[in-house]
């Protein structure tokens, strides 16, 4: 049986961690399927690009086959999205880099309405770019992951809102370089976008390996143990039961989310395991 050859993109960044659980998980799952499907080979190839280029690439199937993303509409229905949230949800909770001399400010901030009159800084094809413009937020939509960062000290705008498993390392990586920059202690938004392993459509039979090792993991428990290795010390970090979290609705999200499977989710009031 031949080794099944998986192509993601390499990350964007020396600096970008983002993609660390992400690989374990889809690892993890191919490493379980191996008595069932037999060997397979994972391979870093193209260097993350922006989402309508990323997808491009992902139909097509020949240079990346999957592809681990937030969730958006055209992706669930151009390629083969395997609707299982592997990040339970938890890059929806978002806490803010702002700059220092700004923390006051942040500190008056009493409704969502208030949040929204500040200018958040996003990635021009993000999905919570998307939705964040569509609820009503002001956005300035930067070119680069890396510039995003520069021009929030440079006050391009006031706040880069990100996830709690993303913020922490970002934070430690460049507080040297950028001392300006700090994260904000008291508040939150919560906006659900679930990230799904996303699969080319050339390759089915590798859609249904995954989903199956996906599968195992959950029923076995791997896949909350992988959550809490990678993510426990960012959750506590957060503190998110000491904030004030302003939750939207999400208007992008497909009614095939699962919702109900209440399991697959973070519940950020519930105490983590031992």
């Amino acid at each position: 049986m031949a080794a099944d050859v998986v192509r993601i993109f390499t990350p964007h960044s020396e600096m970008d961690e983002r993609h660390l659980y992400n690989n374990a998980v889809l690892s993890a799952a191919l490493e379980t399927t191996v008595p069932t499907h037999g060997d397979y080979e994972l391979s870093m190839t193209l260097r993350g690009s922006q989402r309508e280029r990323a997808l491009v690439e992902l139909m097509s199937g020949r240079r990346i086959n999957v592809h681990i993303v937030p969730t958006r509409l055209e992706w669930e229905e151009k390629t083969l999205p395997i609707r299982i949230p592997i990040a339970k949800g938890l890059l929806g909770y978002r806490i803010f880099l702002i700059k220092r001399q700004n923390l006051e400010k942040f500190a008056q901030i009493g409704t969502l309405e208030e949040l929204k009159a500040l200018r958040a800084g996003l990635r021009q094809q993000w999905s919570t770019t998307r939705a964040m413009q569509a609820l009503g937020f002001e956005v300035m939509a930067g070119r680069s992951y890396e510039g995003l960062f520069r021009m929030l000290v440079h006050e391009r705008f006031d706040y880069f809102p990100r996830g709690v498993n993303e913020i922490f390392a970002e934070y430690n990586q460049r507080r040297q370089s950028l001392p300006e920059m700090v994260i904000e202690p008291r508040k939150a938004l919560y906006l659900p976008l679930p990230v799904y392993v996303f699969v080319s459509p050339k390759h089915p039979e590798l859609a249904a390996r995954i989903e199956a090792g996906l599968r195992v993991l959950i029923r076995d428990g791997r896949l909350d143990v992988l959550f809490w290795e990678y993510h426990r010390a960012s959750i506590q970090q957060a503190a998110l039961a000491h904030r004030q979290i302003f939750s939207v609705e999400n208007p992008f999200l497909s009614p095939q989310t699962p919702f109900e499977q209440k399991d697959l989710w973070f519940d950020p009031s519930a105490s983590p395991p031992p």
